[in-house]
């Protein structure tokens, strides 16, 4: 068995000036896994006396190859040189903290220049107007998310009304992202404790005198509201701004809602701007997970020809594979069909006879069960684009595996009865999150900004909004707030 490495690197963007800000954040992270005692050297170079006899040496440089890295990059780095009285889980923590660094100001500027819809929301909003509610968040963990937690507070949150629930996903800033929200005084959450969250919201909304508002992605909080505690629900009429199909497709048990719902997910902005965005980030690093796939020429299935499966099968055309599509509603395969796609109404038979490379799921529910394993006669790459891990059974998959490897960061591997191997890249999670950012800042920045609007609109007295959803009330308030002027004033024609 391979022994665990002794060391451990982070790269950030930034000046000598920000090293005692990050070794401290490092330093307090250790803590947290054992005591730290003793502290020797300067900002560069630093021993910490960790736990009965361990020792741990922080150092901080520029690249050894500059030219390969950005501009302004520091390497943090740090070596565990004594591992005495340290168990080997304290071990791995104590690596893993070097990666729990708050952004620096030169980062946090650079991404407000990135993201200025967001960032400058507040000057078009009244100034104050989340002064009396107490947001909870749940948005993927990346950098944008910092920029719009930034908005939040200016726009008159403080930082002890925010509770944030991490979705968990292995984005590829996860552990900056809640170290610099931590560093701020905000409670961080996982979502598999979201219950707990909003209680301990609640509670703290009410001390605060705030009502609480939930801003989320994927339905984490109301259907937990709705369901496991309804009693929490008069602390939260403020209502509910949602940024994903998904998070409304979870609604759909409760035919009523208490609280109004301002739907971003559903609306004509999102559907116009952010579908190719995503399909285009979705195979971008499905690509950069399999660097030694040769894939113009090769055949591919999208299964699901909504709005982001559809710009996904297009995204495929483009780089020349043979894209057949599949999807449940007639309509929609009747649409992939006349686009020019190989279609078929059975999936097991276009497996069967199309023989993918590459499976990309985008229907939000499980599209390939085990029942499907015999269909597929050759290797392939199953990819998802949806939410969480359900797009693919993978238990049923599995048992019908006659072997089941873990291929690391690609994710799973099954050899099928027919001998093909079967990978699940990303272990079924969203390929776009997995140890990436997604989309690029300036795409979601629109996105983010919307949620704003929506957050700001629901806390004004007097808003219209009914309980329940409010989706052409929430396309009349985002077509008509100026977001999309400045949208396209940033990226249209510059004559116009």
């Amino acid at each position: 068995m391979i022994p665990l490495a002794r060391a451990e690197s982070t790269e950030l963007q930034g000046e000598s000036a920000d090293m005692p800000m990050v070794f401290a954040a490092i330093t307090e992270a250790i803590g947290k896994v054992t005591d730290v005692s003793e502290a020797t050297g300067d900002r560069l170079d630093r021993r910490l006396q960790v736990g009965a006899g361990g020792r741990v040496r922080l150092l901080a440089g520029a690249p050894v190859q500059p030219k390969a890295a950005a501009a302004g990059t520091l390497v943090v780095t740090m070596v565990l040189e004594e591992t005495t009285g340290l168990l080997p889980g304290q071990v791995r923590d104590i690596l893993a903290a070097v990666r729990r660094v708050p952004f620096t100001a030169t980062e946090m500027t650079a991404l407000r220049d990135q993201m200025p819809l967001t960032a400058e929301l507040p000057l078009f909003t009244p100034p104050g107007c989340l002064a009396q509610v107490a947001p909870v968040l749940t948005v993927h963990h990346m950098r944008d998310f910092l920029v719009l937690v930034e908005a939040v507070q200016a726009m008159g949150v403080a930082p002890e009304a925010i509770t944030v629930l991490d979705k968990g996903y292995p984005y590829r800033h996860t552990a900056r992202v809640d170290a610099h929200l931590s560093r701020q005084g905000i409670a961080v959450w996982p979502w598999t404790r979201a219950a707990d969250a909003l209680d301990d919201h609640a509670q703290r909304a009410t001390l605060l005198g705030r009502k609480g508002l939930l801003v989320d992605d994927g339905g984490y909080t109301l259907p937990v509201l709705l369901k496991h505690r309804p009693d929490l629900l008069p602390h939260f009429t403020t209502g509910l701004v949602e940024q994903t199909i998904s998070g409304i497709t979870r609604l759909e048990p409760w035919r009523q809602l208490p609280l109004p719902v301002f739907s971003v997910a559903q609306s004509r902005m999102k559907a116009t701007v952010e579908s190719y965005g995503v399909a285009d980030a979705a195979i971008r690093n499905a690509l950069r997970l399999l660097p030694e796939e040769k894939l113009e020429g090769q055949a591919a299935l999208v299964i699901g020809h909504g709005r982001i499966g559809e710009q996904i099968a297009q995204v495929l055309r483009s780089r020349r594979m043979r894209v057949a599509v599949h999807d449940r509603q007639l309509v929609r395969l009747i649409a992939a069909h006349e686009q020019g796609f190989v279609t078929g109404r059975c999936l097991s038979t276009l497996l069967r006879e199309h023989r993918p490379k590459l499976i990309v799921g985008s229907t939000g529910c499980t599209s390939v069960r085990g029942e499907h394993a015999a269909a597929i006669g050759g290797d392939c790459y199953l990819v998802s684009t949806t939410s969480r891990d359900r797009e693919f059974a993978i238990a049923e998959l599995a048992e019908e595996a006659v072997e089941v490897s873990d291929a690391g960061v690609l994710g799973i591997r099954l050899r099928l009865p027919s001998g093909a191997w079967a990978t699940i890249v990303g272990d079924g999670y969203p390929v776009n999150f997995h140890h990436a950012e997604s989309l690029p800042n300036a795409y979601s920045d629109l996105i983010l900004a919307s949620l704003l609007v929506g957050a700001a609109t629901l806390a004004t007295p007097g808003h219209g909004f009914t309980p329940g959803h409010n989706v052409a009330a929430s396309d009349r308030v985002l077509e008509s707030c100026g977001l999309l002027e400045r949208y396209y004033s940033r990226f249209g024609p510059k004559s116009t």
